[in-house]
């Protein structure tokens, strides 16, 4: 809902106007400054809407916005004078969100038109959260198929090593010590499932994979068979 509007104007008489129309109609409130230099000493964050004049006595329309731009994204609406109209349609190439022709005909479209910029602001914000959220789901499902990828290719290399020593076990049953062999092996890569798995669950803590993307799980793994072989390495002595 619209509720606060700052006009910046330096014609006191227009200014007094567009307060009024939009006050009445509106039930806004309406902050007036005169020259784009106050604009130093205002929070635009307590506006909902800039009314500007595109000719001021200290500083161009054009530059203004500029200005504003640095500093928000709060729609701007351009009041113009007739012969301003083409400089008025590049101001929205610059960041004004809509225009109107200053006139006294045309002061009666203000409140309809401001209120129109500020819903399609709204509408515009709120299609950006939404894709932004898409976005993020979107990561979310991408870091875990790699994470669940990566994860079965370890386990699956360490799975495949004690099967076939298990196999190899069962071809030579009596040759004890090439068994004994083969089940310190075996238990070796069941232990580096185990510290893998371990490993994993801390990194995803550490990288809070809720919020992360393109999170270098491969890398990361590396890192983590890094670990595990000087582990085993260390206990080999």
């Amino acid at each position: 809902m619209l509720k606060s509007i700052l006009i910046i104007e330096d014609d006191e008489d227009h200014a007094f106007l567009e307060k009024d129309i939009l006050e009445d109609e509106l039930r806004v409130d309406v902050k007036i400054i005169y020259s784009g230099n106050e604009l130093d000493s205002v929070h635009l964050h307590l506006f909902d809407l800039v009314l500007l004049d595109f000719n001021l006595p200290d500083i161009t329309g054009m530059e203004l916005i500029d200005q504003i731009r640095k500093k928000s994204e709060i729609p701007i609406v351009l009041i113009t004078g007739q012969n301003e109209l083409k400089l008025a349609v590049e101001t929205l190439k610059k960041g004004a969100n809509d225009f109107l022709i200053k006139s006294p005909d045309t002061i009666n479209m203000l409140p309809a038109l401001t209120q129109k910029v500020y819903s399609e602001y709204l509408a515009k914000k709120q299609y950006e959260k939404k894709t932004k959220e898409a976005d993020l789901m979107q990561a979310r499902i991408e870091t875990l198929s790699q994470t669940l990828t990566t994860l079965a290719h370890y386990i699956n290399n360490s799975t495949t090593t004690i099967y076939g020593y298990a196999q190899l076990c069962e071809q030579h049953p009596k040759d004890n010590e090439r068994v004994k062999k083969l089940v310190q092996i075996s238990l070796k890569e069941t232990n580096k499932i185990t510290y893998v798995l371990k490993e994993l669950e801390q990194l995803v803590n550490s990288m809070e994979i809720r919020t992360t993307n393109y999170v270098n799980i491969p890398n990361a793994m590396f890192a983590i068979e890094e670990k595990l072989r000087k582990k085993l390495s260390s206990e080999n002595r």
